[in-house]
């Protein structure tokens, strides 16, 4: 089942890029199919497509209609119902089937050799253009029955007429790479489902690879052993269905090893000192005055000094030193 599943994938993907490469070449970098100058015999006035001929909506279109001598020439996309009844009872061309890149199926219609109004004074065109010589217009068909019109203007008619035609959708070289890239995608899922990759996997013990990632990611698990042992000593190693038969008991359990001991906590650095306030400045001494003090002494009749007072000079006679030893 998984292989038809592939193989089914497969094809799609295959069918899905040839669509998008054939895209690419037919349409080129630009997007578009050009096909032309083609010659249309004539010697009308009117040439207009059948309606629902053009009826690619989306579709983008591009039409240049070219005279000799400088005829005057016109090129317009209406909607059904106005260029029904704008040439209306007028002989022309009708354009009753296109296939790309040029295949016309075309028949004669006939009636009076003008038109109601120059196509250049009506205002209901989708899309217009008039030149001398030649004219085109690049549009894209709308989700509408549309006709196409090319039209002689004055009293000229389409004598000489060559059209040339593009055709293309906007964005089609890529849509196209896309196409291919999606088809290329397919082929490659319907190659990994073939095969069983990443999405379904053989029925059966785990391969190698994803044993080894199971024991990474939950660790090994510890298979029970059961051990006999005999009169003499002698370990046997039984089943677990054997061992229901004898007395269990658990040997003891190995000794975990001591945790380490935790690291001492680093002593909390020690905080700086404050420093110690500056002593005060002592204050300096007064200065000593710059006058003396006088000293004023009393000699009693025994020879004896005493200091006496500058109050109490007046008790006493007062003799200058100074002037003793003068007189001495």
């Amino acid at each position: 089942m998984r292989a038809k599943v592939g193989w089914g994938v497969t094809l799609l993907g295959v069918l899905v890029a040839l669509l998008g490469i054939a895209l690419m070449v037919y349409l080129g970098p630009d997007g578009r199919k050009v096909s032309g100058p083609h010659v249309i015999e004539t010697d009308g006035i009117a040439i207009v497509t059948a309606p629902r001929t053009l009826s690619w909506a989306g579709l983008q279109l591009d039409v240049f209609a070219q005279l000799p001598a400088n005829k005057p020439v016109f090129v317009g996309l209406g909607n059904v119902v106005d260029v029904n009844d704008y040439i209306k009872g007028t002989k022309r061309i009708s354009v009753d089937g296109f296939n790309t890149p040029w295949n016309v199926k075309t028949r004669n219609v006939s009636g009076r050799d003008n038109l109601q109004a120059a196509p250049t004074s009506v205002d209901w065109w989708l899309a217009d253009s008039a030149g001398l010589g030649g004219a085109s217009i690049d549009t894209t068909l709308p989700d509408q029955t549309v006709r196409l019109a090319i039209l002689s203007v004055g009293s000229a008619n389409l004598r000489g007429l060559q059209v040339t035609i593009g055709y293309g959708i906007k964005g089609g070289f890529a849509k196209g790479s896309g196409l291919a890239v999606l088809g290329i995608g397919g082929i490659l899922l319907g190659r990994m489902l073939r095969r069983g990759e990443g999405f379904w996997r053989a029925e059966g013990p785990f391969d190698d690879d994803l044993r080894d990632d199971v024991d990474e990611d939950f660790g090994e698990v510890e298979e029970v052993v059961y051990v006999y042992i005999d009169d003499d000593g002698i370990e046997h190693e039984i089943s677990e269905e054997e061992a229901a038969q004898f007395e269990v008991e658990n040997l003891p359990a190995e000794t975990e090893p001591e945790p380490e001991p935790e690291p001492e906590p680093e002593p909390e650095p020690e905080s700086e000192p404050e420093p110690e306030p500056e002593p005060e400045p002592e204050p300096e001494p007064e200065p000593e005055p710059l006058v003396k003090p006088v000293l004023y002494v009393y000699v009693d009749d025994d020879g004896v000094e005493h200091e006496i007072s500058e109050h109490q000079l007046h008790e006493y006679e007062v003799v200058d030193d100074d002037e003793e030893e003068h007189r001495s």
